[in-house]
């Protein structure tokens, strides 16, 4: 089984005017982030806004994009969902059309003993071969993944190979690393720019920030740096990740400030939205714009 590390941006959906996937500008993105030395694409995460699509459609999205990726880097899906069997029904369907792994979140919405999280996790575990990532994402599950109900989960289930931790807490993340006690392999992915540096240091596995989707090589930069042992050239870079965090404020939520800096970049227009989502307004937009010319990704 694969080791899956690395930096893997959580790619956005991009939208056409009648609100359908774009599979076309999808391609283009993925072509992007490739040439900039990403080593996965994680799609149908939280910035991929899985909740708003349908499993046909997620099908139809993710066997395009596996197909036209063609073993360039990892394609890594977010199969989560509050149904168990739609979560079984998309999660069969990647696995035959040659995913890499996949990202699972618990059920949220109600919010489960970590007793029934266990009991959820090893099933979908025990019918599938793909590597699993538990995706850790407190603020929005309700609930939080300790270090020892992974440890649990890592040793019941040898195909959970790794965590993304989606808390603004380094201690949280950095607690992550005791489940390599269980499998030395074990990949810790963090989701907050600012965290980077220290993480890398202390032997943090890879990346699943939503700002690699319009500035990867900042954080292919701090990655690669810190991996090779460069860590004055991995500050520099890290300080640039930092400071691409701004675009965030520009938006709620906040992956619709990087799919407006994504638009500008990558596709050189405008884009679209699906409801819930609204068109960033002038001003924020502007503000998006602003940032990347000061980021000089303009």
């Amino acid at each position: 089984m694969k080791k899956l590390c690395g930096v893997n941006p959580p790619v956005i959906t991009i939208f056409d005017e009648k609100c359908k996937i774009d599979i076309e500008a999808s391609k283009r993105q993925a072509d992007f982030l490739i040439s900039k030395g990403v080593d996965g694409l994680a799609y149908l995460g939280t910035s991929g806004e899985f909740s708003i699509m349908t499993v046909e459609e997620k099908k139809n999205f993710i066997k395009e994009m596996i197909d036209h990726v063609n073993g360039r880097v990892n394609v890594i899906v977010g199969v989560g969902d509050t149904c168990l069997e739609n979560t079984m029904e998309l999660l069969k369907y990647v696995e035959a059309a040659g995913a890499d792994g996949v990202l699972l979140i618990n059920p949220y919405f109600s919010v489960y003993s970590s007793e029934m999280v266990e009991a959820y996790f090893g099933y979908v575990a025990s019918h599938t071969s793909l590597p699993i990532i538990i995706y850790n994402f407190p603020d929005l599950t309700g609930y939080c993944f300790n270090a020892d109900v992974v440890s649990k989960l890592v040793k019941d289930n040898p195909n959970i190979v790794g965590i993304k931790d989606t808390i603004n807490d380094f201690n949280h993340v950095l607690s992550m690393q005791k489940v390599k006690e269980v499998n030395p392999d074990f990949s810790v992915f963090s989701a907050y720019e600012n965290q980077a540096m220290g993480l890398l240091v202390c032997g943090v596995d890879g990346f699943i920030n939503a700002t690699a989707n319009f500035a990867p090589e900042f954080t292919v930069n701090t990655y690669q740096s810190a991996k090779r042992g460069d860590y004055n050239e991995a500050a520099l870079w890290f300080k640039k990740m930092v400071n691409a965090m701004d675009i965030y404020g520009y938006s709620t939520p906040l992956f619709l400030a990087c799919k407006q800096a994504m638009y500008y970049r990558v596709l050189n227009q405008d884009g679209h939205e699906r409801l819930p989502a609204l068109s960033l307004d002038a001003e924020a937009k502007a503000n998006v714009y602003n940032k990347m010319r000061e980021l000089k990704l303009l």
